[in-house]
């Protein structure tokens, strides 16, 4: 099981830095490209929102927001329900750098699948979910000290 946990952390490495590649051309980083696309998924969001689904310093997404905000791609408004919080909204040029990213996006992931058969990612998913699932309750549980 050991060498699975390794393939894993290496194998999401070179995903990263593939998606990361696919997006410079864009003039993007992979967290301005997550950032639209969760706003794509979920609609407008507060910063906090986005710091939290994208594991980020609040620092970090106050920057993400200003440059996305002077590329064009999103307006930034102050919430309605909170003076103190912000709310990202894509503009249309966002949606449509969006689109964009899809496009890449299904190529690359057709590049990172070749070979693979629909039986072989279908179990793969699996495994996968029940690995995230069961770190999800290691997570959500933190009194209890992993077994050495």
């Amino acid at each position: 099981m050991k060498d699975i946990g390794i393939l894993l952390h290496e194998t999401a490495g070179l995903m990263r830095r593939r998606f990361e590649q696919a997006a410079r051309p864009e003039g993007l980083t992979l967290m301005q490209w997550r950032a639209l696309g969760l706003l794509e998924r979920e609609g407008p969001l507060r910063q906090v929102t986005i710091k939290e689904a994208l594991e980020a310093s609040p620092m970090t997404i106050s920057d993400l927001a200003d440059r996305l905000q002077a590329a064009g791609l999103v307006t930034r408004q102050v919430d309605p329900h909170d003076s103190r919080a912000k709310t990202l909204t894509l503009t249309p040029a966002g949606q449509a750098k969006v689109a964009g990213m899809h496009r890449i996006s299904e190529a690359v992931f057709a590049e990172v699948f070749a070979g693979v058969s629909p039986e072989t990612a279908a179990a793969l998913q699996d495994g996968l979910q029940a690995i995230k699932d069961n770190l999800g309750r290691t997570l959500a549980a933190p009194d209890k000290e992993p077994k050495r």
